[in-house]
């Protein structure tokens, strides 16, 4: 039987037809070299709709050339139980992209900005920390704190870990203009001792949704809102303060537009809460 006839009882493609030859999954019944004149067989029809039924299962051709080399019914339902899952698995993961998309989509309506902010799901270490924790009247009066914790990195001659991991806590259970309960920390190597403000202590590692951002904090109403809508389509609970990882700051650079920084929010799933 020529090609073009077997093509139309398989309905399936000349095209089709010499890709499955070429990977093995089907061969003609005769040829002749000297024109390239292939027959193929009606027996082989079932052949084909076998593989033309596991494409539309998902299954890729290769997987299709195993599966039909090795015609078990034991295998087979292994094969189905593995297509299965790995199907799921993708309804998953088209089930979270179009919520992502149908979030983002609503976000830049707004402001085209948000698509600056890629947010990740992350793991901050186990560490050994310098820490100083204070309320303060306003947000400006942070930088002073970071010269208390330098001052005493001086006097004790402090070790800091590469990278020093810089970080600002705030632990306000809601967003306060006054009254600001802030924990600065960089991470240390060695033993030293605690004093009236400064404390040395291990934290235990924490996972965080986190996005990093160029610039000015004037950004920071579009991160959070960022931030929070990412983990409400990824189904996690805030689990603990704001914290932002500095980077570049002002100190190595007093132009704003170099700053760069991490906004954080402690995360854990809705079953670990």
């Amino acid at each position: 039987m020529k090609i073009s006839h077997f093509s139309k009882l398989a309905n399936t493609s000349v095209r089709m037809l010499r890709h499955y030859e070429d990977l093995g999954l089907i061969t003609v019944s005769r040829s002749s070299e000297n024109n390239n004149y292939r027959e193929y067989s009606a027996e082989q029809l079932p052949r084909v709709n076998q593989i033309k039924s596991l494409q539309e299962m998902g299954f890729s051709l290769r997987m299709i050339k195993e599966i039909l080399d090795n015609p078990k019914t034991k295998t087979l339902e292994t094969y189905f139980e593995l297509q299965k899952d790995y199907l799921n698995e993708q309804l998953e993961k088209v089930s979270y992209q179009q919520s992502l998309l149908e979030t983002v989509s609503d976000m830049i309506t707004t402001n085209n900005d948000y698509l600056n902010y890629n947010v990740v799901l992350k793991e901050l270490p186990e560490r050994q920390i310098m820490s100083l924790r204070r309320t303060v009247s306003d947000y400006q009066e942070e930088q002073g704190l970071w010269q208390e914790l330098y001052e005493e990195y001086l006097a004790q001659n402090v070790s800091f870990s590469e990278p020093p991991l810089g970080l600002t806590l705030y632990h306000n259970e809601a967003y306060e203009e006054e009254n600001i309960d802030l924990e600065i920390q960089s991470s240390v190597i060695g033993v030293y001792q605690d004093t009236a403000t400064v404390t040395f202590k291990q934290v235990p590692k924490i996972t965080v949704a986190s996005t990093t951002f160029q610039g000015s904090f004037e950004q920071m109403p579009l991160i959070m809102e960022a931030l929070g809508r990412w983990i409400e389509v990824n189904q996690l609970e805030i689990a603990g303060p704001m914290i932002n990882i500095y980077h570049v700051t002002a100190a190595q650079d007093p132009n704003p537009d170099n700053w760069l920084t991490e906004a954080c929010l402690v995360v854990k799933t809705k079953e670990e809460i």
